[in-house]
């Protein structure tokens, strides 16, 4: 082995505490994460993963089998609500990864600093903070990875093959990666060519390349789940994995488009550079200030032995690999900051490397610098993010998301059917019921799922009295019905409400259906059929969201930013209802009235309302009646206040302003 390659002997520390320092970094991190950890379910997918985990379904491609036999392990724990025992899991796995991390660097560098510099990095970056704390598939992941890199440190200290367990054992936990992550061959593939290439020069023969193919096959073993799964009648439970050729199609993602991140239609004006810049943009945010130094003087020393093919090649060609390929094909568009979230969480892989660079440059530093100068640096460096950054990674006690789908369900009139669209939607509602058995009697039916052939069957079985009128739902399509097929076939069955609307392009159900804004949902309404709108107004009160967000975040960006945003624009479309009910009837006056009531509460409440809740109570207050001072003063402040926020785009500014200078005549 050449000289500046890994080293051939563990730190020299006394073994006592040798053994304590990565006790220390496992307890630290993960009481960091247990401090901040949601006590429920989460936005995303989470609601899925654990109501699929914890009834036994297949999560949607490419099915993460290895996520689902160990959550399995914690799902029954008898400790918090069951989204808190999946939320436990992926502290458990970014803890352990950054224990893994520590005993790789330290071990590689013969730097104890350099160990905790790259854990404590790790463990306190938003990026991995974020989905350490959840129900995620993405702790899990960067534990791999670090067992990876751990296991590469380990086999590169010896001879080929005198090594070759822990080559067997890497071919393994590769395997095991591929069935909860594919985006683990970015971390696998620079291995195993340096690997061979190593192995090469010093030796090895194909055959001995050839055990590995067992232990990789048998950590795939995780996929037979899926079969098994897939055959069960859970009902979150994604595909048809009990037959080959659904298997492969949920394996290689063929429903997202093999090979890309969301499906076709999705990522308008995305490009693959603004992705690769976001990237860069967010890994400042990750290391922070002190990080970024502590990262290029790293990846200089990696860069320094790249001519002699070293293990710092592949830090170096990891992430590179790994970021051009979630920009080729992460095709959704950064430049909307829900979008840009989504996509982020597949930066942690690459990130991990960066993180090592980190430990490395502190190796760098502590041959030229004071032992206390070293410390301080990597105290610093670990200490700062972790205060910056706890306070907006705190959610010991956000339960905005539940509260999101126990209201959608609260408001729901008895045995109604809900077609929900979205994730927030979708997978709260079914964790709520399959996990906690709230409302029973709702029928909840993914709309988006309905759109392969596949969910039609599964429904049947689950809810036989929902008459579906078509093999799936795909407007235009030989096989497909449209919403108003769909509508026309349940309406007179039961209550019908739409969660999420339907598909932008289908506008079928419009001109024979009305959608009446009913809680965080629309009430699906036959337009033959007369509506009692002061009924309705009524009701519709009772159904508002009721949703306490004192003393929780709720950032722009975020699903909890979401729910914030769902809450104030409801009670808004109420009002925009009753604005076109009113229409220039002058027997439907007082509607204009109650709508301009509703908006004026909503700014009186929400000063930092939208835009359109301005535009739209100015209209009302002027519908309502311009007669008096008053009356005309208020009309020209929620004017006025609207221009403050207006986009410059807007053509009817001209109007507006020339609006206000009629308020404000004589």
């Amino acid at each position: 082995m050449r000289r500046g390659d890994v080293g051939t002997s563990p730190p020299k520390l006394p073994r006592s505490l040798a053994a304590a320092v990565p006790f220390a970094v496992a307890l630290g991190t993960l009481i960091i994460y247990l401090k901040t950890l949601y006590p429920d379910v989460a936005g995303g997918d989470s609601g899925e993963l654990v109501g699929a985990v914890f009834t036994h379904g297949v999560i949607h491609p490419p099915g993460y089998p290895l996520y689902s036999l160990v959550g399995s392990l914690f799902v029954h724990l008898p400790l918090g609500s069951v989204a808190w025992r999946l939320n436990l899991l992926s502290a458990v796995c970014d803890s352990a990864a950054a224990t893994v991390l520590y005993l790789a660097v330290a071990r590689w560098t013969r730097s104890p600093w350099a160990g905790v510099a790259t854990a404590g990095l790790f463990a306190t970056a938003p990026g991995i903070w974020r989905y350490a704390i959840c129900a995620e598939v993405f702790a899990l992941n960067n534990l791999v990875n670090a067992l990876l890199v751990f296991l590469a440190v380990r086999w590169a200290e010896q001879a080929p093959r005198a090594g070759r367990r822990y080559a067997l054992i890497g071919a393994f936990v590769f395997g095991l990666g591929l069935s909860n992550h594919h985006t683990i061959v970015f971390t696998a593939l620079p291995l195993v060519a340096w690997a061979a290439w190593r192995g090469h020069r010093e030796g090895l023969r194909p055959g001995d390349f050839g055990l590995l193919v067992v232990p990789f096959a048998v950590g795939l073993l995780p996929y037979l789940w899926l079969p098994l799964a897939g055959a069960g009648a859970s009902p979150i439970s994604w595909g048809a994995t009990g037959s080959w050729s659904g298997f492969w199609a949920h394996v290689l993602r063929r429903e997202y488009g093999t090979f890309q991140l969301a499906p076709a239609g999705v990522a308008a004006g995305t490009t693959t550079g603004a992705t690769a810049m976001a990237w860069a943009r967010d890994l400042m945010e990750q290391v922070g200030f002190l990080g970024l130094p502590l990262g290029a003087i790293g990846a200089f020393a990696c860069a320094r032995s790249v001519s002699r093919r070293s293990f710092g090649m592949v830090l170096l060609v990891a992430p590179v690999l790994a970021v051009g390929v979630i920009a080729l094909l992460g095709n959704l568009p950064t430049s909307d900051l829900l979008h840009r979230a989504i996509v982020a969480r597949f930066w942690q892989e690459p990130d991990i490397f960066v993180f090592v660079w980190c430990g490395l440059g502190v190796a760098e530093l502590e041959k030229r610098l004071p032992r206390a100068a070293t410390a301080a640096v990597v105290a610093a460096s670990v200490l700062l993010p972790l205060g910056l950054h706890e306070g907006e990674m705190d959610m010991h006690a956000s339960t905005l998301v539940r509260s999101y789908g126990s209201e959608i369900l609260r408001a729901a009139p008895p045995g109604a059917l809900l077609f929900t669209k979205g994730d927030l939607i979708t997978n709260t509602l079914r964790y709520l019921q399959a996990a906690e058995g709230q409302r029973p009697d709702v029928r909840v039916v993914d709309t988006e799922l309905l759109g392969f052939s596949w969910a039609r069957p599964r429904l049947v079985a689950e809810h036989p009295e929902v008459i579906v009128p078509g093999a799936r739902y795909a407007p235009g399509a030989p096989d497909g019905f449209t919403a108003k097929q769909l509508f026309d076939a349940n309406i007179a069955r039961s209550p019908v409400l739409l969660c999420g609307g339907v598909k932008p392009f289908d506008t079928s159900a419009d001109a024979s259906y009305g959608r009446w804004p009913w809680g965080l949902c629309e009430l699906v309404h036959p337009g033959s059929e007369a509506m009692n709108v002061a009924e309705w107004i009524s009701s519709s009160e009772v159904a508002l969201p009721r949703i306490d967000f004192a003393r929780q975040a709720h950032p722009e960006g975020s699903w909890e930013g979401v729910v914030w945003g769902d809450y104030w624009e409801v009670r808004q479309a109420r009002a925009v209802q009753l604005l076109a009910v009113a229409g220039a009837d002058p027997t439907r006056q007082p509607f204009i009235t109650v709508a301009a009531t509703i908006l004026q509460g909503i700014v009186n409440e929400n000063p930092a309302s939208a835009p359109h809740v301005y535009k739209n109570l100015a209209i009302a207050l002027g519908r309502a009646g311009l007669d008096t001072p008053e009356q005309r003063t208020r009309a020209a402040t929620a004017w006025r206040k609207y221009l403050d926020v207006a986009p410059k785009d807007d053509p009817q500014l001209p109007a507006i302003e020339k609006e206000l200078r009629r308020l404000a005549g004589p």
